[in-house]
């Protein structure tokens, strides 16, 4: 393995934290980082800052504190899991309100912190040759029609980053829709070891361009 680290930083919600999974169990961060070591054949240290809950106003926040500006800036791989809960507290709006625009006002809301999330993502890391992951939302309410409209329109929205300078895309939405009784966790909101493998597994498969070319040591 060569001898030249790299850093990975995951940035997010519960799922960066891996809630789900009996404490000390791997999540997506620690299966995808074990997945990259063996793709890259080199060691990763890795840096999680995330918060139950967390909305993509409060990753952008974080983004804002010294300590993440820091790792951002030295960092080779960038996870980002953010916005399921966004859709959430919009639905708990819906529910109180009524107010159609609830969801639509969310996801709008949501595009405009991922602009901002990115931008200061390209603007910290002065390296060349770094990655960032999105992920897109999975639907732990199949069967609530209004939930499934709106993870397919949020979904669309994360979507249209991936032309973005070293983003891609991972569908997660895909790969749990009709398992999601295999991939989550008891209560059903969450990913089991089985889903927070497979996010990592979808990950991992976007490749690891470009750090593939010219790979650099911290």
């Amino acid at each position: 393995m060569d001898c030249n680290p790299l850093r990975y930083l995951a940035i997010g919600d519960s799922l960066t934290i891996g809630i789900g999974v009996p404490f000390l169990d791997p999540g997506f961060v620690e299966y995808f980082r074990g997945l990259s070591q063996q793709m890259l054949k080199r060691y990763i240290s890795y840096q999680k800052y995330a918060r139950s809950g967390a909305t993509t106003k409060d990753v952008l926040a974080m983004l804002h504190s010294p300590n993440v500006m820091e790792a951002v800036k030295h960092a080779d791989i960038i996870t980002i899991t953010a916005g399921g809960d966004d859709l959430i507290n919009a639905a708990k709006r819906f529910l109180t309100n009524k107010n159609d625009k609830s969801v639509a006002q969310a996801i709008q809301q949501s595009r405009d912190h991922y602009v901002k999330i990115l931008e200061r993502l390209h603007r910290l890391d002065k390296q060349e040759h770094y990655m960032i992951r999105l992920t897109n939302l999975y639907n732990p309410f199949p069967d609530i029609p209004i939930a499934e409209a709106g993870i397919k329109e949020y979904n669309s929205m994360i979507q249209s980053f991936s032309s973005e300078k070293n983003v891609k895309v991972a569908d997660i939405y895909s790969i749990f829709k009709r398992k999601e009784k295999v991939l989550l966790s008891h209560g059903g909101i969450h990913p089991n070891s089985k889903g927070y493998y497979q996010m990592a597994l979808a990950i991992s498969r976007l490749g690891y361009s470009p750090l593939e070319i010219g790979q650099r040591g911290s």
